[in-house]
Formats: C-alpha cells, structure tokens, sequence
C-alpha cells in the first residue's frame, strides 16, 4: 500500500519551529525581514497542509477499504481528520493575524501572532500525537506481512 501522507506532514510539524524562531529574532532585533520571512513559512505550511489534508483523506479512504479499520481506529481516524480540519483553521486565522501585523507594521499584532504560532504548534503536536497512535497502536497504514518478514529470526549459517 503507498501510504502519501506522512511526507507531507512532516513538513506541517517542522515550518511552524521555523516560523517561531523567525518570529522570536523579529520581536527580539525588530528587523523587518524577520517578521515577513516568518509569514511566508506559515504561508508554505498552509500549502503543506492542504496537501497532508488532502492525502490523509486519500489514504484514509486505502486504510477502511484494505484494512477494515473498525471501533475504536474507526473513531480515532475521524477524529484525526476532523482536528486536521480544525488545525488547518488555526493555522489560517495565525496566518490572517500576521499578515495584519506586517500590513500595519503593528508590535502588538506581531505579538498576537507569535500567540497564534504557539497554538499552531501545540495543537500541531496534539494531531501528530493522535497519528503516531493510528500507527503505533492500531497499525494503521503499516504492511504487517512485510514487517513481520523482517523480524523474522534467520537461520544462523552454518
């Protein structure tokens, strides 16, 4: 099974540390390059994330077809999707905030978006969470043949 989307999530974890950071050396130096370098990460997480949206759809549709993923997976996958949904809504209105901020030039704004990058990341940490624990848990998305082939003791040569 071609699982796609792992490699687009990674993304969505990892850009909003890089927007903080960029954020973080803006309010501490005021440099204006700073602020606009943090906005146009977000902006490249959203893009990230309407693509981890759109795959985790794709492969969650593969995971209930192949896998019959029932009870209580069932749920937690749903679940999964619809915070997905909800984060990608917080990520839009940070988005939104900082924008403003740079529009206006505004220190206040920029502190209010250095808030919404903060909730960004926990709420990113929070569904990240919940995915590890489809696959972990639940082996979701995993090949158990394939895995329990290279696991397999071999024979020791002779």
């Amino acid at each position: 099974m071609n699982i796609l989307h792992p490699p687009f999530v990674h993304f969505v974890v990892a850009l909003p540390v890089a927007a903080l950071f960029a954020q973080l050396t803006y309010l501490a130096t005021g440099e204006r390059t700073y602020a606009k370098v943090a906005l146009r990460i977000l902006a490249f997480t959203l893009l990230m994330g309407l693509f981890a949206l759109y795959t985790g759809n794709v492969d969650a549709e593969k995971l209930r077809g192949a896998e019959k993923l029932t009870g209580a997976a069932a749920q937690l996958l749903e679940s999964h999707r619809s915070f997905g949904i909800w984060l990608l809504g917080i990520l839009g209105l940070t988005i939104v905030v900082k924008w403003i901020a740079a529009a206006k030039a505004s220190h206040s704004w920029e502190k209010l978006a250095l808030l919404g990058i903060l909730v960004t990341i926990a709420a990113t940490l929070y569904q990240g969470n919940r995915g590890g624990e489809l696959v972990y848990r639940y082996g979701a998305g995993v090949n158990l043949k394939s895995l329990q082939q290279s696991v397999t003791p071999s024979q020791p040569k002779e």
